[in-house]
């Protein structure tokens, strides 16, 4: 071999040793910040989730099932009317600032936040609009007891409504800033302690019923305003220093097109997965009445108050994917997605187990009007268990730009999740609700992963996703159904299922931490605190 073959063959060996490495760094490094933000993240969830179990117990127990279930069933109407007025900027948002502010472009993420916010407001103020119009006519299909409060409540969300859609799309913007303190300080600690409080202030001055959405809106309201002038100020700063490009007008309709092109699919799923969130206890409030709706509601609650493991990951993967995903480094994607599920494995799948075991401990500190409900609430925590097994596989497309996918994904969930109330509801009550709702989830999933396997490579780390499960099962299912057939629900023997699981889980990882990869991962956690 000639000697420049020999160098270029030596050259190329080294640069591309020195690839592996970089490679291998830059895997570290987002390894050790999706760490320090998940820690940051969880931790704010665990407040919000906190914040969310004290609310919905508090509503039940001072207000009672029945305008609980009103309560609940109006801000389900606003959670889907909020997500037809957002019109999927939210996590357009995030997906387009953090593309662009991975390769440098400052300018451009300033032209795709103006042009994300100004036909929010503008689209708000039509669904706002239209709503507040509607309010009398849509509380005259209540009982006459329940439409002035019905009412009320319906103007206060046309109100909300403005504020919440551009606020939400900005809030979410701010975890392209490389920090989710912003989003966690906001969201998950002022929203849900706010919200309790304003509503033990609302029971203790005996005010009007009337009045208990604007312990639900008043807080949103405030929190919009903040993360707005935050991510407003932020990068127009940052715009300001960067050099002006050579056509803005041309770049800002650039941008237009590519990010509502984005946009626009992704609203529709949106709107479609808070209409599955919500639509059982829409039609449960339909078909069994307010009280059933606010038992049911109490339920499903107690069931997305336990996704915070799964929310705290979505937070601080999302930015990290589409990042990888703007630079064509399609290793460092997958490996994102492949390590965040291990981890919703790990602390999700104890807590949806524990659920499932003490249903009926957990709704009856509501008040017995509510245990009717546990049932409905184990089947749900079940049903989580095969949801989140799948990781944040639908994340994972969002942040690779195939929101049309998702979109189609959760049509066809959401048409099952319909068809599936209205067969099982009249027959099996609450538990069918929760069937509709658990298999529909579980639907959404699969088809994600399937769907999106080939566009992405995403693959699933079944040996260590498996050896998480079963791990979980093993310290916290067995003996919870153990319990559940022995003994009757109590304190004391929840306490001694969560002291026993906790032991029996940590010996269990332990063992499967080569397989867990946690040896990896927690000198990261380490070095980030």
């Amino acid at each position: 071999m000639p000697a420049a073959a020999v160098s270029d063959a030596a050259g190329t060996d080294l640069r591309t040793s020195q690839g592996e490495v970089g490679a291998g760094q830059d895997r570290s490094d987002d390894r050790r910040s999706m760490a320090r933000s998940g820690a940051v993240s969880l931790a704010g969830s665990l407040v919000a989730a906190v914040g969310g179990f004290a609310l919905t117990i508090i509503v039940g127990r001072l207000f009672g099932a029945h305008l609980s279930g009103l309560y609940f069933q109006a801000v389900a109407v606003f959670m889907i009317l909020n997500g037809i007025a957002v019109a999927g900027s939210d996590t357009g948002l995030v997906r387009a600032l953090s593309a662009r502010r991975a390769v440098g472009a400052d300018r451009r993420a300033w032209h795709a936040l103006t042009v994300t916010l100004t036909p929010v407001l503008l689209w708000s103020l039509v669904v706002a609009a239209v709503l507040a119009v509607m309010a009398d006519d849509l509380a005259a299909t209540f009982e006459p007891a329940d439409q002035e409060v019905v009412r009320a409540f319906l103007l206060v969300l046309a109100g909300t409504l403005v504020a919440s859609a551009v606020g939400q799309a900005a809030l979410n913007g701010t975890r392209s800033l490389g920090s989710v303190l912003p989003y966690v300080v906001l969201y998950q600690l002022w929203l849900p302690a706010s919200r309790v409080l304003a509503v033990g202030l609302l029971a203790f001055v005996d005010a009007p019923a009337t009045l208990l959405l604007l312990t639900y809106a008043v807080p949103l309201v405030l929190m919009d305003v903040v993360a707005v002038v935050y991510l407003v100020r932020r990068l127009r700063r940052a715009a300001a220093d960067a050099p002006r490009l050579d056509d803005e007008a041309g770049a800002r309709r650039t941008e237009a097109v590519e990010v509502w092109g984005f946009n626009l699919p992704r609203g529709v799923a949106s709107c479609l997965e808070l209409a599955i969130v919500w639509a059982d206890v829409i039609i449960v409030g339909i078909l069994l009445g307010p009280a059933a709706a606010g038992a049911y509601a109490a339920a499903s609650r107690f069931v997305t108050t336990g996704t915070m493991a799964m929310e705290a990951l979505r937070l601080q993967s999302a930015p990290h994917l589409a990042a990888s995903w703007s630079r064509g480094d399609r290793d460092r994607f997958v490996d994102v997605y492949q390590v965040t599920t291990v981890w919703l494995v790990l602390l999700s799948w104890p807590l949806f187990l524990g659920l499932a075991t003490w249903s009926p401990l957990l709704l009856g500190f509501i008040g017995d009007d509510f245990a009717v409900a546990a049932p409905a609430l184990t089947v749900l925590a079940l049903g989580m268990l095969v949801y989140v097994a799948m990781g944040n596989v639908n994340s994972a497309l969002l942040m690779a730009g195939l929101s049309g996918v998702t979109a189609m994904n959760t049509a066809v969930a959401l048409a099952l999740n319909v068809v599936l109330n209205l067969a099982l509801v009249p027959v099996l009550g609450l538990v069918g609700a929760a069937i509709a709702w658990a298999a529909c989830l579980a639907i959404d999933s699969i088809l994600c992963f399937v769907r999106g396997r080939g566009r992405t490579g995403v693959a699933m780390p079944w040996r260590p996703v498996a050896l998480a499960g079963v791990s979980a099962v093993v310290a916290f299912g067995v003996p919870g159904l153990a319990v559940r057939l022995l003994a009757e629900p109590s304190l004391v023997w929840a306490s001694a299922h969560l002291v026993g699981g906790l032991a029996v889980y940590a010996v269990l990882l332990h063992h499967f931490r080569g397989a867990l990869g946690l040896p990896a991962f927690l000198p990261l956690l380490r070095r980030s605190s």
